[in-house]
């Protein structure tokens, strides 16, 4: 069974110039891949209110992200095609748009709206905007598999 791929970005603040802590993407297979993101010297931004949404703070980042090179490339490596979906694809492309730059590269990824691929009806999108990006991408797989009857209730 293939799945379509899914994608998730968690992001150091709301603002303008936030910049990606967190990313999650699924495979064709329904696997989940996630991982934090080492800010570069010039991401500053934090809004310390969305480590108790994302539970993650700088000090982590530091310690244990990869660096934006190695994500995109793993990224990419695991794509079936250039085109994920996501639930906040404006949000998606921008930070996706701040990893890639980082790493002096154009974004080579298209990001659609889930909507694309499973009805609203199907998710509680009450609760889908509070989840880190690893639960926000599980979650989609999970509509998905329910909606084409993959998934018993």
């Amino acid at each position: 069974m293939s799945y379509p791929q899914f994608i998730a970005i968690d992001g150091s603040s709301f603002e303008e110039h936030a910049h990606p802590v967190a990313i999650a993407w699924s495979l064709p297979d329904g696997q989940i891949k996630t991982t934090l993101i080492a800010p570069e010297d010039d991401w500053d931004d934090w809004d310390i209110s969305l480590q108790d949404l994302h539970g993650i703070n700088p000090d982590t980042l530091y310690q244990r992200g990869e660096t934006g090179w190695s994500v995109i490339r793993e990224l990419e490596q695991d794509l079936e095609n250039p085109y994920l979906f996501a639930d906040t694809p404006e949000r998606v492309t921008v930070l996706l748009e701040k990893l890639y730059e980082a790493c002096n590269r154009d974004l080579s990824i298209e990001i659609g709206d889930y909507r694309e691929e499973i009805s609203a009806a199907v998710l509680d999108e009450s609760a889908q905007y509070h989840l880190p990006c690893d639960e926000r991408v599980h979650r989609l797989l999970v509509g998905w598999a329910r909606q084409h009857g993959r998934l018993s209730e």
